[in-house]
């Protein structure tokens, strides 16, 4: 689960977390390294161990909430800070799994061991000298600690939400099956001693109240427990099989597969009666009905959903109940969630799901209210400026976003986008009118395009496009990019973009030019140079930029310029000269799976919601791969790149069973 920890603000290598959890759980649990690093909190070269974090944290650059540190101990400390509690830990010996964590603490020796569940998870500690534990608590918000008896405690901590200020609470309970002999404040922290040198902790939380964090409680033992979570991720991983490659590969392939099925989180729970509950944090009430949180869709509507689609489709289901539960809560579909809106990245590209999910009849049941909620997001003003589309007002009226608002070249790019996907939706539904009525938005994308420079670029609201451009000058009007990976974000309409560059020999050397180009870059929108930046500049492939989300689809574009064979060939290379089997795996931030679609499939298909009887292009790497991936179906196994067949096509409407 190490795989691309090896990262910094300043340099990403992944910008991963070793997370032990369930597929989709509520929380994950991490070994804390440091807290002087903020949001970096885990280091794979420091062999320091500060506790065991509970952890909600979906990325570095969006932080964490309502985590809680556990830290085993034995006698009396010098100092009630963190440094003062640290130990040494032996990395060699260690154990980083999915759904089991062991950590041997040099100093006090302790081996912890934590196994998952939904909802919390199951603990042993064991002092190998037969001295008596004692944990120490420290969290991220005011925490009180409650003994219920001698072997139970209730726990509560209270914040807010990062950016609505909703009240956050979280319940935890912890049960001990050795006796709670005192419990004690410790500046902001507690320290609980308990009767034995070896314990069981059942642990569970509950955003809901503490009475559900009882119920959350792992009903097993450790052992039972771990069995469980391992059959869990085995259920989702061995959905695929790979032959005839490396070991390393293999190990790869497995990790970015673990990686796909952490997000979203589960953000609902389920009372004694049975039934899914959740919170509506904008209002405090209880509702039923699941939720999701810890996703951004500006990733993932272009990586692991359209791969859900494919392999997880019983998820993909509750997933879209989720976001739709989101919208009936707050009046808008969401954009980035954690665990409530952000309001961050452009556009609304949750559009984008919905619309593949309608394309591929994922949820019949729903597509008539996801359809109306893409409408009323689509044409709803928040006055807060956190849901919905920003400047809507003066998107409607001109078609664009003008110079006025930040980033305006990427968000009326989405937005058009999520207009094609509107169309798509109410062209099913058989609501002409708003299908061409959207359809016709869709190709806004057209009023920034400078045919003079050959770039999408910002235009005032007079239609003026902003002097002194310069097509390698980062942000202001873009986002995490610049007019170079901008221009070719559309998606949705690849002919219209062909055809607005110059036609076909333009466009091939448009894709030539930006993956052979100097990766010079300038700062102009930051003022200083971004991660983003700096991974582009030392990667040897130009601008292409394949570290960031609007670069992911540009390798395939290839496919439709008169170099068809550079699809593979750049695939491939980025497959080897990007992505590595270790601690410094990724290109940049790995925060979407993104390595999978792109050895498993043709990611222009997968983002472009296309009609139902239309054939998906499944293609290897090159002539001469030497694998072969299978996706496991529920009476059988299909194909998905062989090394014997450069292309294989399916149908969206067959029966993958009979393949």
């Amino acid at each position: 689960t190490r795989f691309g920890t090896a990262s910094k603000h300043a340099f990403s290598r992944g910008n991963t977390l070793p997370y032990t959890g369930v597929p989709f759980g509520m929380n994950y649990f991490v070994p804390q390294t440091s807290d002087q690093d903020g949001s970096w909190f885990f280091d794979p070269h420091l062999p320091i161990f500060q506790g065991i974090r509970l952890t909600h944290q979906p990325s570095p650059w969006i932080g964490d909430y309502s985590w809680l540190l556990l830290t085993p101990v034995t006698g009396q400390l010098g100092g009630d800070s963190l440094f003062h509690r640290q130990s040494s830990y032996d990395i060699d010996k260690a154990s980083f799994q999915a759904h089991y964590l062991k950590i041997f603490s040099l100093r006090y020796q302790i081996e912890t061991q934590l196994t998952p569940t939904c909802y919390g998870a199951s603990v042993q500690l064991r002092q190998t000298q037969g001295k008596a534990l004692s944990l120490y608590l420290h969290a991220a918000d005011e925490l009180t600690v409650e003994q219920v008896d001698k072997r139970n405690l209730a726990l509560q901590q209270e914040g807010k939400t990062e950016t609505n200020k909703n009240p956050l609470i979280l319940f935890t309970a912890l049960q001990m099956n050795t006796d709670i002999l005192a419990v004690s404040q410790e500046g902001g922290d507690w320290r609980i001693d308990l009767a034995s040198s070896h314990a069981e902790i059942q642990l569970a939380t509950s955003f809901i109240s503490p009475s559900q964090a009882l119920i959350n409680l792992p009903q097993k033992d450790f052992d039972s427990c771990k069995a469980d979570a391992q059959a869990d991720w085995e259920n989702l991983l061995h959905r695929f099989d790979i032959i005839e490659t490396g070991e390393a590969d293999r190990t790869f392939f497995d990790h970015c597969l673990y990686r796909l099925f952490l997000f979203p989180q589960t953000f609902y729970e389920v009372d004694k009666s049975g039934q899914a509950i959740h919170k509506n944090l904008a209002t405090g009430t209880i509702k039923l009905g699941v939720l999701f949180s810890n996703n951004g869709f500006w990733d993932t509507f272009r990586t692991t959903f359209p791969l859900f689609a494919l392999i997880i489709p019983e998820h993909y289901h509750l997933f879209l109940e989720g976001f739709l539960n989101s919208y009936r809560d707050t009046g808008f579909l969401p954009k980035w969630l954690a665990p409530d809106e952000r309001g961050m990245m452009p556009g609304t590209l949750l559009d984008g799901i919905i619309a593949d999910s309608a394309c591929k009849d994922m949820a019949p049941d729903l597509e008539e209210e996801l359809l109306q909620a893409m409408l009323e997001t689509a044409s709803k003003s928040d006055p807060l400026g956190i849901n919905g589309r920003h400047g809507l007002a003066q998107y409607q009226e001109l078609g664009y976003l003008s110079t006025d608002n930040h980033e305006s070249v990427s968000h009326t790019l989405d937005y058009t986008y999520s207009d094609f996907c509107i169309a798509s939706c109410a062209k099913k539904r058989g609501k002409r009118e708003i299908a061409e009525t959207y359809k016709a938005a869709s190709q806004n994308y057209r009023h920034l395009f400078d045919a003079e420079t050959g770039y999408m670029r910002a235009r005032d609201s007079q239609g003026n496009f902003r002097p002194n451009f310069s097509p390698y000058s980062w942000g202001r009007d873009y986002a995490e990019c610049s007019a170079i990976q901008a221009t070719l974000g559309v998606p949705h309409d690849i002919p219209g973009l062909i055809q607005l560059i110059g036609g076909k020999e333009a466009f091939s050397n448009y894709l030539l030019k930006a993956c052979q180009d100097a990766p010079i870059f300038e700062t102009t929108g930051y003022s200083y140079e971004i991660h983003e930046m700096s991974e582009m500049a030392t990667a040897p492939f130009g601008q292409l930029a394949i570290s960031n989300q609007p670069s992911f689809h540009i390798p395939y574009l290839f496919r439709y310029s008169d170099y068809p064979d550079y699809t593979a060939l750049l695939i491939k290379t980025l497959r080897q000269k990007a992505f590595h089997p270790s601690w410094e795996a990724y290109p940049s931030d790995e925060d979407n799976a993104v390595y999978l679609p792109g050895i498993s499939g043709r990611l222009s298909d997968f983002i472009r919601p296309v009609q139902a009887n239309q054939a998906m292009t499944l293609e290897s790497l090159s002539s001469t791969t030497s694998e072969s991936i299978w996706l496991k179906k529920i009476n059988g196994w299909i194909s998905i790149l062989n090394k014997t067949t450069a292309i294989l096509t399916l149908s969206k409407n067959a029966d993958w069973t009979q393949l």
